[in-house]
C-alpha cells in the first residue's frame, strides 16, 4: 500500500531529527554569525537582513548568541528575509574547548571572544562560514560557488596592517611569516576540524592561569596559529575592510583600495557608534530600511531550508487573514495546532492574543517565543485535548496530515475543543488541489462532518485554502 505525501514526509522528517540536531543535520551550507552583549546589535541585525537577501534560500542562517535573551534576539532577527535559527551558545557545545579554558582557570562567563568557537561546526557535514556579528557581507566573492559546492579550500581572513604583537596576544610566536590571519570571518569546507590544532597549541603554550578571554587578546593568536597549520587561503583586508569605529578611513590593508570589496567589519562597534556603518546604510550600501511589518519581521521563523520537510509553510496572505479575523478573539483563549518553529503564533502574538501551541515535534519554539503571552506543548494533538478538559474560542490548525483517516482521527477532540461562540481557522483546505497531495481531503471531509448548527466558508486563494468554522 502507498503510503500518502503527508505519511511519507512525516517519516522522512522523523529521520532528521528534532531540536537543535535537527539544524546541525545534513549538507546544505550555512552562515552563522556570533553575537555577544554589545553595542552592535543594529549592525548584526543589518548582516542577517542583507545576507539573506543577497543569498536567499540557497543556503541556511544560523545566529549564535551569548547573553542575549528571546526578545533582544527577536529584534536583531526583525530584517530577515529567510528562517534563521537562534542558538543560544553553552560551554557543552565545544567540551574540548571548554575543558582547555577551564584548566587556565577561565569561567564560561570569562569566555569573551572565545564564545566564537562554540559550536566547533554548527554543521559539521556542510560548507560552512563563521564571522563576527559585526561582519557585514555585501556581494558575493568570487569563490562562492565552489563554497556551496563544498569543493572550496579553507580561507579565513587576514590583518596585514597591524602589529602581531599587539593582535595575537602570548601566541605571537605561533604565527609564522607567511601570512597575518586574524578570526574574523572563516569559510570552512565540510567536515574540516580545527579544535584538534587548537588543542595542540594550547598544549605547546598553556593559557595562563586567570585567562580572560574578554580582555585578553590569547583567542586570536591561538586560532591564528591554528588556520595557519591547516594551509587556510588569507582572505585580505582590500576585500573585506576594516570600518573601526575610532578611525576616520576604512582600513583596505597594506595594498589599499583595489575596489575589490565585499564585506566590511564594522570594529569597535561592540562598544560605541560606529559611524562608517552609518554612512555605508546611508549610501545603501549596507542594507536599511523602516520598521517591517510583523509579518515581515517573524520570517525568520519560517519553516524552510533545514526546516522545510515535511512542509507547507503558511503564506504571508493567508497569515494576514488569519490575524484579521483572529483579533475579534483578544482577551479570549486560543490554540494553534502546528506551532512548527512559531511564525504564526508570534504573530498572533503581536497582535494581542495569548495563546497554547500545540506540536508533537520541538522545533525550537519554546526557546524562539520566550516572554510572550505563549504556552508552547509538545503533545498529540488527540491526546493533548483529550487530557486538557478545557475549551478555546479560538482554534488555528496547520498540520501536516490531512488525509481522511487523519481528519476522522482529530474529529471529535477537535468538537469538544470549541467554545460555544467560538471560530475554527483551518490551513489545508484545499491542498488536494495541488499538484501531488490529491489524497489530502481530510479538511473537506471534516468541512461535510461538522455538527448541526456549525457553519463553514472556505478562502480558496492562494492556495492551500482556509477554512473558516463557526460554532453557534
Amino acid at each position: 500500500m502507498s503510503l500518502s505525501p503527508s505519511l511519507r514526509l512525516a517519516r522522512e522528517d522523523a529521520g532528521i531529527g528534532s531540536g537543535a540536531a535537527r539544524f546541525s543535520a545534513g549538507t546544505r551550507p550555512v552562515i552563522r554569525w556570533i553575537k555577544g552583549d554589545g553595542l552592535d546589535d543594529p549592525i548584526t541585525r543589518a548582516a542577517i537582513a542583507q545576507a539573506t537577501r543577497l543569498f536567499g534560500s540557497t543556503v541556511d542562517y544560523c545566529l549564535c548568541t551569548d547573553g542575549i535573551d528571546a526578545a533582544r534576539a527577536r529584534e536583531i532577527l526583525a530584517w530577515a528575509d529567510q528562517p534563521v535559527e537562534w542558538r543560544p551558545v553553552g560551554a557543552a557545545e565545544n567540551p574540548e574547548l571548554a575543558d582547555l579554558l577551564s584548566k587556565a582557570g577561565c569561567p564560561p562567563a570569562h569566555y569573551g571572544y572565545w564564545w566564537k568557537w562554540f559550536p566547533e561546526r554548527i554543521r559539521p557535514d556542510a560548507p560552512e562560514i563563521i564571522l563576527d556579528g559585526d561582519m557585514v557581507i555585501t556581494a558575493q566573492p568570487y569563490w562562492w560557488q565552489a563554497w556551496l559546492a563544498g569543493t572550496d579550500r579553507l580561507r579565513v581572513s587576514e590583518d596585514n596592517r597591524e602589529d602581531p604583537s599587539r593582535i595575537y596576544g602570548r601566541y605571537a610566536h605561533a604565527i609564522g611569516p607567511q601570512s597575518q590571519l586574524y578570526s574574523g570571518l572563516i569559510a570552512l569546507p565540510p567536515r574540516l576540524r580545527y579544535m584538534p590544532q587548537v588543542a595542540e597549541i594550547l598544549r605547546e603554550t598553556p593559557l595562563q592561569n586567570g585567562h580572560d578571554g574578554r580582555r585578553h587578546m590569547c583567542e586570536q593568536g591561538v586560532l591564528a596559529a591554528a588556520f595557519q597549520r591547516l594551509n587556510a587561503f588569507p582572505l585580505p583586508l582590500y576585500q573585506f575592510p576594516f570600518g573601526r569605529a575610532f578611525q576616520p578611513y576604512l582600513d583596505y590593508g597594506l595594498e589599499g583600495d583595489l575596489g575589490r570589496a565585499w564585506g566590511y567589519h564594522f570594529g569597535h562597534a561592540f562598544r560605541r557608534a560606529n559611524p562608517h556603518f552609518e554612512r555605508l546604510c546611508a549610501t545603501g550600501e549596507v542594507f536599511s530600511q523602516p520598521d517591517p511589518s510583523p509579518i515581515q519581521r517573524s520570517r525568520w521563523l519560517g519553516g524552510t531550508g533545514q526546516w522545510g520537510v515535511p512542509g507547507w509553510s503558511i503564506p504571508e496572505a493567508i497569515a494576514t487573514t488569519i490575524v484579521g479575523l483572529a483579533r475579534a478573539f483578544v482577551g479570549g483563549s486560543t490554540l494553534e495546532i502546528g506551532t512548527s518553529r512559531g511564525r504564526l503564533t508570534a504573530i498572533l502574538a503581536d497582535a494581542g492574543l495569548r495563546i497554547t501551541t500545540l506540536d508533537h515535534e520541538d522545533r525550537g519554539a519554546a526557546r524562539n517565543l520566550a516572554g510572550l503571552p505563549v504556552t508552547v506543548v509538545q503533545d498529540d494533538l488527540v491526546q493533548y485535548l483529550s487530557c486538557a478538559g478545557r475549551t478555546f474560542d479560538l482554534v488555528v490548525i496547520d498540520l501536516h496530515g490531512n488525509t481522511v483517516a487523519d481528519w476522522q482521527s482529530y474529529r471529535a477532540a477537535l468538537v469538544a475543543a470549541m467554545a460555544p461562540g467560538g471560530m475554527m481557522l483551518i490551513n489545508n483546505a484545499r491542498l488536494n488541489q495541488v499538484a501531488g497531495w490529491h489524497e489530502e481531503t481530510g479538511v473537506s471531509w471534516f468541512l461535510a462532518n461538522l455538527p448541526a448548527g456549525w457553519s463553514a466558508s472556505v478562502i480558496d486563494a492562494p492556495a492551500p485554502g482556509l477554512a473558516v468554522v463557526r460554532r453557534p
